[in-house]
C-alpha cells in the first residue's frame, strides 16, 4: 500500500479497495491519507496475508515483487485470492534496462564491483530483477499467463542531458526501459 495513493486512484475509479502494507508507520500513513478503515489495510507482509479465496478482481503489485525474498510465492498466494477471470498488475524493474547495464559497464571498466540496479544505495533495497521470460516461465510453473506486457523507458539519471533523447529513443525501440509491467491471469 506504501501511503496509499494508488487505494485512492482505484477508489476514485470506482472499486472497492483492500490493502497490504508490512510497516506499521506506512500503513499508519496510509490510514491517515486515505481514509480508509484499518481493517481494509492489513497490517502483513504479502506472504503472510490472508484473504478468502476468489476474492479480487483486481491486484496489484507496484514496486512490490523486487523488494520480497520470494516473488513467486507472492504471486501464487495472490492466484488463490483472485476471481477466474480477474487479473494481477505487476510493475517491477527490468534487468535489460540499457542505463543499468551502460553504468554497470563502467564501473567495471573502473576496476570496482559495484552495481547500479541491485546495489544497497537506500532502503527498501531491491533483491530482483525481472525479464519478461522470466514471468512467461514462472507462469508455467505457478499457473498464470501473460495477458500483456510493456516496458517503460522512465527517467534517466547520471548521464548527460545531451544523450537523453538518443538514449530514449534505443530503449523504446529496444525494450530496454526501466521497468517492466506485465498484466497476469491464471492459465486455463
Amino acid at each position: 500500500v506504501g501511503i496509499g495513493n494508488a487505494l485512492i486512484k482505484l477508489r476514485s475509479g470506482g472499486f472497492d479497495v483492500w490493502g497490504v502494507e508490512p510497516s506499521q508507520p506506512f500503513r499508519a500513513k496510509a490510514l491517515e491519507h486515505t481514509g480508509i478503515t484499518g481493517e481494509r489495510i492489513q497490517l502483513a507482509a504479502v506472504e503472510d496475508a490472508d484473504f478468502a479465496p476468489e476474492s479480487f478482481d483486481l491486484i496489484t503489485f507496484g514496486a512490490v515483487l523486487e523488494h520480497i525474498y520470494n516473488p513467486s510465492e507472492a504471486i501464487v498466494r495472490a492466484l488463490r485470492w483472485l476471481k477466474p477471470e480477474g487479473v494481477i498488475h505487476v510493475e517491477v524493474p527490468s534487468s535489460d534496462h540499457l542505463i543499468a547495464k551502460l553504468i554497470n559497464a563502467y564501473f567495471t571498466l573502473a576496476g570496482t564491483n559495484f552495481v547500479t540496479n541491485i546495489s544497497p544505495m537506500h532502503v527498501p533495497y531491491h533483491i530482483h530483477e525481472f525479464t519478461l521470460d522470466s514471468f512467461r516461465r514462472n507462469g508455467l510453473r505457478s499457473g498464470y499467463e501473460v495477458l500483456e506486457h510493456h516496458f517503460d523507458v522512465a527517467s534517466i539519471y547520471h548521464l548527460p542531458k545531451v544523450m537523453h533523447p538518443l538514449l530514449r529513443a534505443i530503449m523504446a525501440r529496444t525494450n530496454t526501459g526501466m521497468q517492466l509491467t506485465v498484466w497476469l491471469r491464471k492459465a486455463r
